[in-house]
């Protein structure tokens, strides 16, 4: 199967395009045009333009996971593409905050209209993925991904309250995954169940196939020097050919993995591409 994968949301952009906060891809594949996250407000809606990306045509809408920089841009997407099958876990929707040592309790839910516009979908255009699931020929959704490995955690001091007496462990994470010619190519939000828990999830779902590249945030920006050292351990297990992180993995991360992988690393940003037929 042939993948054609743009970055229209990301942290970083090319020369044209606008930077933010959030993640959002356009994928062609299976015969589908799919749509992998939302961003976090108005890029999308401007880079979709300057990239070419008619979003009226997607097919299929992925919510990785129920933050604020991922689903901010529900709204314009179901305004240009009403009829859209739209699949997520139903956890998308509690209420969820970040508290970081000296700043106030932020909120970081996905918006209020944003969540109505989603619960108000009719059932035959709202799938609620709760186990791994094909969305399309050789497209997969993980559904959530068991929390195993010692050393992961969700990647940041996120909590249920504004008190913040209780983590949140963000169990509607999850990961898509493509059947390609040369391999599976893995797709991440944000990975807050850890790349490597991420990974060995996808392979024993997919019986195992290799594993060609792995793009999308992996939120490793407060990671120890053991969880990354273990981490990259698992990477040179799965001996993917290239990585493209971007978003949330951290300048550090991405540092060691440069120094520390023989794999091919180019962190991804808005108008980055991956095609299979090059």
């Amino acid at each position: 199967m042939n993948v054609h994968l743009k970055i229209i949301v990301d942290n970083q952009a090319a020369e044209g395009l606008v930077a933010e906060h959030g993640l959002s891809m356009w994928i062609e594949a299976g015969g589908k045009n799919i749509l992998f996250d939302a961003g976090q407000g108005d890029a999308l809606e401007q880079n979709a333009a300057r990239l070419g990306i008619d979003l009226s045509h997607a097919d299929l809408f992925v919510l990785s996971h129920g933050h604020y920089d991922h689903t901010g841009a529900v709204d314009f997407v179901m305004q240009e593409s009403p009829e859209l099958q739209v699949f997520a876990h139903p956890g998308i929707f509690k209420t969820r905050y970040s508290i970081y040592p000296g700043k106030d309790a932020k909120e970081i839910s996905m918006p209020s209209e944003e969540r109505l516009i989603v619960a108000n979908l009719p059932d035959s255009h709202l799938h609620w993925i709760q186990e791994p699931t094909q969305i399309a020929p050789g497209v997969w959704l993980t559904g959530p991904i068991p929390r195993v490995h010692p050393l992961e955690d969700t990647g940041g001091p996120f909590f249920e309250e504004p008190e913040g007496t209780t983590l949140d462990p963000i169990h509607d994470d999850q990961a898509l995954w493509l059947e390609t010619e040369k391999g599976l190519l893995v797709v991440c939000g944000c990975c807050h169940s850890g790349l490597v828990n991420t990974l060995n999830h996808i392979a024993a779902a997919s019986g195992h196939k290799p594993i060609w590249g792995i793009v999308g945030g992996f939120h490793l920006k407060n990671a120890s020097a053991e969880r990354l050292e273990a981490t990259a351990a698992a990477l040179r297990e799965f001996q993917p050919t290239f990585l493209a992180p971007c978003h949330c993995t951290g300048d550090a991360a991405i540092d060691f993995f440069r120094q520390n992988l023989k794999t091919e690393i180019n962190p991804g940003y808005a108008g980055f591409e991956i095609k299979t037929d090059n």
